[in-house]
């Protein structure tokens, strides 16, 4: 009996060293720490997932559902490479009043200004100290939406960082959103813009949007493991830290702008743009 208490004692002091020397107080600040880490490996957990198992989901025609567990983690690591906050792929970038091309451009060519209007203006570049800048001026003599759109995404892909955050730091996601669309599989970009202003459409449309805010991963995904992701979208398996901001993006401002043009004509702008630059530029 007195060499078992003997063997229990230093067993009991190894364990506690053990413990000591190898473990930490588990905090509310280290709970964050590391699912921030989780998220940080989300798009190389996904990767791996749809390149190891070549396809996310079954097909089922329009109503694609998950059928696996190993589905289902593979969407939520998806998700989970949003960044924040949420752009969008069109020019509300700026406020309640003047949120599309068409508002903008009346504006401008009305030439009188209230505060408000002074303000979003010049958060999208339009204006700075109260005056119009070389782009508002530009912008003013356009003809059309659809140039308005090209000039203003000339100036974006243009004008430095550093420079852009003086207007407004959300042209930056701009900038941001408009790229990725680009480089979302052709048959993805392909039915956002034919289907760009069909309400029947909407949900798979915003769910596209909603991705131009995520990592490279989702430039791997197809038509039908994005309508399958729409879905869960709704659900709970949404990372919990982007939440919110989903459903406040379904809630508002993924819902304004679908009744013009603007989510077709500034995608083309900015591709438009980017083309423009290069011919432009020396050789």
């Amino acid at each position: 009996m007195g060499d078992e208490r003997t063997s229990l004692r230093t067993l009991d002091r190894w364990f506690n060293n053990l413990f000591d020397r190898n473990s930490v107080a588990f905090t509310t600040k280290l709970l964050d720490e590391m699912e921030e880490k989780w998220r940080l490996a989300a798009a190389a957990r996904a990767r791996y997932q749809l390149r190891a198992r070549g396809k996310l989901v079954a097909a089922a025609g329009r109503n694609t559902v998950p059928v696996a567990p190993d589905d289902l983690d593979t969407l939520e690591d998806i998700l989970a490479t949003i960044q924040l906050p949420i752009g969008l792929l069109n020019m509300d970038y700026a406020g309640n009043n003047i949120r599309n091309i068409s508002k903008a451009h009346d504006v401008m060519k009305g030439g009188k200004y209230d505060g408000k209007q002074r303000s979003e203006l010049k958060l999208l570049g339009f204006m700075m100290e109260g005056e119009l800048t070389q782009l508002g001026r530009r912008a003013t003599s356009a003809r059309t939406n659809a140039s308005v759109a090209r000039l203003w995404c000339e100036w974006l892909r243009q004008t430095p960082d550093e420079r852009l955050e003086e207007f407004n730091q959300r042209l930056l996601v701009a900038k941001r959103v408009f790229q990725q669309f680009w480089l979302l599989k052709e048959e993805v970009r392909e039915y956002f813009m034919a289907n760009a202003e069909s309400p029947a459409n909407r949900r798979t449309l915003q769910t596209i949007e909603l991705l131009c805010n995520a990592s490279q991963v989702v430039q791997e995904l197809s038509l039908s493991e994005i309508e399958t992701l729409s879905g869960l979208l709704q659900s709970e398996r949404v990372p919990e830290y982007i939440r919110k901001e989903v459903e406040k993006y379904f809630n508002n401002k993924g819902t304004r702008g679908w009744d013009t043009d603007d989510r077709r004509i500034v995608p083309l702008a900015w591709r438009e743009a980017g083309r423009n630059l290069t011919a432009a530029s020396p050789r």
